[in-house]
C-alpha cells in the first residue's frame, strides 16, 4: 500500500486515474480512427493529387519544350527551303535574263548582218547604175564628137554641155540622160 499512499499523497485516486487513463486511450483511439484518420487520408489523397498534378505539369513542360524544339526545327527547315526557293528563282531569273540578252544579241547581229548585206547590195547596184550612166554619157559625148569634127574650143564647149545635161539628166531625165 505504499504505492497507494504515494499516489494518494499526490492527491490522486488510482481507480479514477485508471478510468481516466482508459478513457483517454479510448478517446485517442476514437480520435485517430474517426477524426485524424480521415483527415490524414484526405491530406494523403490531396498530397497524391498535388504530386500527380506536379508530375503532369512537368510532363507538359517537357512536351512543350519538345514541341517548341520541333517548331524551331520546322521553322528553320521552312526558312532554309524558302532561301533555297529564292536562290533557285534568282538563278532561274538570271539564266532567263542571260538567254534573253543572248537572243537579243543574236537578233541584233542578224539585223546588222542583213542591213550590211542590203547596204552592200544597194551600193553595188548604185555603182552599176553609175557605171551605166557614165558609159551612156561617154557614148553620147563620143557620138556627138564623132558627128562633127570640131576644133578644140567647140569640143570643150560640147563636153561642158554634155556634163551639164548629165547633171540635169541625173536630176530628172530618163535613164539619167538629159533631153535634147
Amino acid at each position: 500500500m505504499a504505492n497507494e499512499g504515494g499516489i494518494s499523497a499526490l492527491g490522486l485516486d488510482l481507480a479514477g486515474f485508471l478510468v481516466q487513463l482508459a478513457a483517454f486511450i479510448i478517446f485517442i483511439w476514437l480520435f485517430w480512427r474517426f477524426a485524424l484518420g480521415p483527415i490524414t487520408r484526405v491530406l494523403d489523397q490531396r498530397q497524391a493529387r498535388i504530386k500527380e498534378s506536379l508530375d503532369a505539369a512537368e510532363r507538359m513542360r517537357l512536351e512543350l519544350a519538345a514541341t517548341a524544339q520541333r517548331n524551331e526545327e520546322q521553322l528553320a527547315e521552312a526558312r532554309r527551303q524558302a532561301q533555297q526557293i529564292v536562290t533557285q528563282a534568282r538563278e532561274a531569273g538570271e539564266a532567263t535574263l542571260a538567254r534573253s540578252r543572248e537572243e537579243a544579241g543574236k537578233q541584233a547581229d542578224e539585223y546588222l548582218a542583213r542591213a550590211e548585206s542590203t547596204l552592200r547590195q544597194e551600193t553595188q547596184q548604185a555603182r552599176l547604175q553609175l557605171r551605166q550612166e557614165v558609159a551612156d554619157l561617154s557614148v553620147m559625148a563620143a557620138s556627138r564628137i564623132v558627128r562633127r569634127e570640131l576644133d578644140p574650143a567647140t569640143q570643150s564647149q560640147l563636153i561642158e554641155e554634155t556634163l551639164a545635161q548629165a547633171g540635169v539628166g541625173a536630176a530628172g531625165g530618163p535613164n539619167g540622160v538629159g533631153q535634147g
